[in-house]
């Protein structure tokens, strides 16, 4: 069988990783991809950060892509280049959820990338007083268009 077709985890090569880095850089949308009841894709536009060699969104409890990852963890992410997606790449792997104090930082930095630096502090304490959660994703399989 032809391993990059296989759906057996594998681990990305380093180069694979220092492209998705460089990819990942700048401010773009990620399409999350989870697995809903009925056994479909769901999917759902969401900003992210790229760090520590993870993909990391974040969203609330009440979202159905949580409960989504709650009783499947299988996950996939697609960002692609605007306006015309000439390149894109496709991430899959395992959801982790962290559900602590620890996903404020990580919030934060989400925030960072996508709002004007004068209105970071307002957009975190509206989402402090959400049910927040972080959904992280190490690559398994990486996909380069």
């Amino acid at each position: 069988m032809d391993e990059r077709r296989s759906n057996v985890p594998t681990t990305p090569s380093e180069e694979d990783i220092s492209r998705l880095r460089e990819f990942l850089a700048p401010t773009k949308i990620a399409v999350v991809a989870t697995i809903g009841r009925d056994g479909m894709p769901q999917l759902t536009p969401n900003w992210y950060v790229y760090q520590d060699g993870r993909i990391a969104i974040s969203t609330t409890k009440q979202r159905v892509k949580y409960g989504n990852l709650v009783r499947d963890s299988r996950l996939a992410v697609c960002v692609l280049t605007e306006p015309l997606a000439q390149e894109y790449v496709a991430v899959r792997g395992t959801a982790d959820i962290i559900d602590d104090d620890s996903i404020w930082p990580v919030t934060e930095a989400i925030v960072r990338r996508y709002v004007r630096p004068e209105r970071v502090q307002a957009r975190m304490e509206q989402l402090r007083t959400e049910d927040r959660i972080i959904i992280s994703l190490k690559p398994e399989r990486i996909h380069f268009r």
